[in-house]
C-alpha cells in the first residue's frame, strides 16, 4: 500500500487545526495530496435543546462546515499541496469513515484531545471511532504531539510483541518509513511483571526472564533483516518496564518523529499490543501515532 492521499478532517477546533498543519507537513513530505473534510453534524441540529427551525440550524451547520473545509484547503494549497475540500451531513466519524472508502483514500489524519484516552476528539468520541472503524490506517494527533518546530519525520517506530496486529503494523511503518526515507527502529518491551509472574510458576532452571528477552531479541532480528532486504535503515532496541511507558520513553530518549502500532480492530482498543497498551500510547506520545488494524492489507514488498 501506499501513502499518495490523506484525508485530514476538522470541526474547526483547536485540537482540529493544530493536527492538520502536522498532517500537512506529513503529505508535503509523502508528496501526497490532501482532501479536507468538514462535517456538518447533523445531531446537533435534532438534538434535544435546540430552538429554532431543524432546516435552518442544518443549513447555518453547512455553511460553517464550508467555510472552515475552504479554509483549511487555502493552508494547504499556500504549502504547495494538492488539496481538495469537501462538506458532508451527517454523523462525523461515520462520514470520515465513509469518505475515506468512497475515495479509496491511504490514510487519515486526525487530532485528539489528548487527555482521557481519545474521549474527546474533533466532536466527542469521533477520533476513537474512526480509529476502530477506518478501513485505512490513522494518524492520531494530540495537542502535545502537534505542538513540535519539526517539519520532517526522520524517525519512525515500530513497537513489537510478536503479535499478529504488531507485525501488520510494521509492514506498513516499514513502507512508511521508505517512502519517508527515515530510521526505521523496532523496538520490543520484555514486560517485568509478566516476568515476575512467570518466575513464580516455572519449574525449570531456565530464568523466565532470558527466555523473554531472547525471544524477543530473535524476533526482532528476523523482522531487521526483512527491513533491511527493503533498504532500510533499521535499529533495533529491547527494554524492560511498562510497555506503554517504554514506548514513550524510547520516543523521548531516541527522537523518534512517528510511531506505528497495531491495534486489535475490534471494541476500540480493548486489546491492543499487551492489553491497552496502544491507547495508552495514542493518549500520551508526544508525537503522531499511526495505528494500523490487522485486518488490514499488508504490504510485502
Amino acid at each position: 500500500m501506499t501513502f499518495d492521499t490523506l484525508l485530514i478532517p476538522t470541526d474547526g477546533s483547536d485540537p482540529a487545526e493544530a493536527a492538520a498543519d502536522r498532517g500537512f507537513d506529513l503529505a508535503a513530505q509523502l508528496e501526497a495530496s490532501v482532501h479536507v473534510l468538514s462535517v456538518a453534524d447533523s445531531s446537533v441540529a435534532t438534538g434535544a435543546g435546540y430552538s429554532g427551525d431543524s432546516a435552518s440550524i442544518r443549513s447555518r451547520l453547512r455553511e460553517r462546515a464550508d467555510a472552515r473545509a475552504k479554509s483549511l484547503r487555502e493552508r494547504a494549497t499556500d504549502r504547495g499541496l494538492d488539496a481538495t475540500a469537501t462538506v458532508r451531513e451527517g454523523i462525523p466519524a461515520e462520514e470520515i469513515v465513509r469518505y475515506a472508502d468512497e475515495q479509496a483514500l491511504d490514510g487519515i489524519v486526525i487530532g485528539t484531545s489528548g487527555r482521557g484516552g481519545v474521549a474527546r476528539a474533533i466532536v466527542g468520541s469521533v477520533a476513537d471511532k474512526v480509529v476502530r472503524t477506518a478501513p485505512v490506517p490513522v494518524v492520531t494527533i494530540t495537542p502535545e504531539a502537534a505542538d513540535t518546530t519539526a517539519a520532517t519525520f526522520d524517525s519512525v517506530l515500530c513497537p513489537t510483541d510478536g503479535s499478529e496486529p504488531a507485525t501488520t503494523a510494521i509492514q506498513r511503518g516499514f513502507t512508511l518509513g521508505d517512502r519517508l526515507e527515515a530510521t526505521v527502529h523496532l523496538l520490543s518491551v520484555v514486560d517485568g511483571d509478566l516476568a515476575n509472574s512467570l518466575v513464580t510458576v516455572s519449574d525449570t532452571d531456565i530464568d523466565p526472564s532470558s527466555a523473554l528477552y531472547e525471544r524477543a531479541e530473535s524476533h526482532l532480528d528476523a523482522l531487521a533483516t526483512r527491513g533491511r532486504d527493503r533498504g532500510l535503515d533499521v535499529v533495533m532496541a529491547t527494554r524492560d518496564g511498562k510497555p506503554a511507558e517504554a514506548i514513550v520513553d524510547y520516543v523521548e530518549t531516541e527522537d523518534i518523529d512517528l510511531i506505528v502500532m497495531g491495534t486489535a480492530g475490534r471494541g476500540g482498543f480493548e486489546r491492543a499490543l499487551v492489553g491497552s497498551v496502544t491507547d495508552a500510547v495514542v493518549r500520551t506520545a508526544p508525537v503522531p501515532v499511526l495505528t494500523v488494524r490487522p485486518d488490514g492489507t499488508t504490504d510485502e514488498q
